[in-house]
């Protein structure tokens, strides 16, 4: 088979760049994202990697060409990973409702202006792959991810949709989700550190209202890896990188995740950590338990079958 061509947001670092170094030493073509030349790493280069620059704060039109620059560098793109993105924190009190704004527009807004040229180019070649990274937090969201998490969770039911859309044109869209890996997700903000001393002036450690970490995210960016440090669970972006790999060749531990290999196209989330996975099945648990317990509720709104026949177009 002739190498594939992927095409990978948000390729600078971390989990984008894991899975940009997997693909290229996997043998197939790499087109990745950046926000400027700059930016683009010399091991993706020297591996044979092209970049397109596009900022995602950007105008859709800016996106959207951008997309279609990147279609047209080989004139065959198999699989897009919508990676890029940032994390914002912050309790809901206090957060900016204009930081949410910037957030939403790159999380999700600039997703789907990305993607809809590519969505036109694998419908009508009926084949291709739409991988999203979202993360654990768009199903059970925690405290002062609101931001980050509201983004992710709209580009879930983005993907949940073009799962449907896209099925009878052959095309597979599939959330990835992973728990806490081993990146730098959080180092950009302005709270973190790399020593016990805190921030002078940061308005979400000099918070005085919302102070514990447990039930208020207080001090998540520390705590978070400090707690998973302690539990001794770390996910390894390499080997997610490898799972995704798998998940689009339909090789590996994701062989029988593939449609035609007995897989359903419902199965559009693959969790990635353990603690992702078990915190997804703890809270479908409690989304049953919800449901169970609401049931003469729910089944006490139907219009009476008596009075249907006045419901003649619904």
């Amino acid at each position: 088979m002739s190498a594939r061509v992927w095409v990978i947001t948000g390729c600078n670092s971390g989990i984008g760049l894991s899975i940009a170094l997997e693909t290229l030493k996997r043998g197939d073509k790499v087109i990745g994202t950046v926000r400027s030349l700059s930016k683009f790493p010399d091991k993706l280069r020297e591996a044979g990697a092209l970049p397109v620059v596009i900022d995602f704060s950007e105008s859709d039109d800016k996106i959207v060409t951008a997309a279609k620059d990147a279609i047209g560098i080989y004139g065959n793109v198999d699989v897009l990973v919508n990676n890029a993105g940032y994390c914002i924190l912050g309790p809901v009190e206090e957060i900016r409702v204009e930081d949410i704004r910037t957030n939403m527009q790159v999380t999700f807004f600039a997703v789907v202006a990305f993607t809809q040229p590519f969505i036109t180019h694998f419908r009508e070649k009926r084949a291709g792959h739409i991988l999203n990274v979202s993360t654990l937090g768009a199903f059970r969201p925690f405290p002062s991810f609101f931001a980050y998490s509201a983004g992710k969770a709209a580009l879930d039911a983005f993907t949940e949709t073009l799962t449907y859309e896209l099925k009878l044109f052959n095309v597979r869209v599939v959330s990835v989700m992973p728990g806490y890996f081993s990146t730098n997700i959080f180092h950009g903000n302005p709270n973190w550190r790399d020593d016990d001393k805190r921030h002078e002036g940061n308005p979400s450690t000099q918070t005085k209202i919302y102070t514990d970490f447990e039930t208020q995210g207080y001090d998540s960016v520390n705590e978070i890896p400090r707690l998973h440090v302690s539990e001794g669970q770390i996910g390894d972006p390499e080997k997610l990188a490898m799972r995704v790999y798998e998940l689009v060749t339909g090789t590996g531990l994701l062989k029988d995740f593939a449609p035609e290999n007995g897989g359903r196209w419902e199965w559009n989330r693959m969790p990635v950590g353990s603690d992702c996975g078990e915190t997804m099945q703890q809270r479908l648990t409690d989304l049953k338990d919800n449901v169970d317990a609401m049931e003469e509720v729910w089944r006490s709104t139907d219009v009476k079958p008596e009075r249907l026949k006045y419901f003649p177009r619904g």
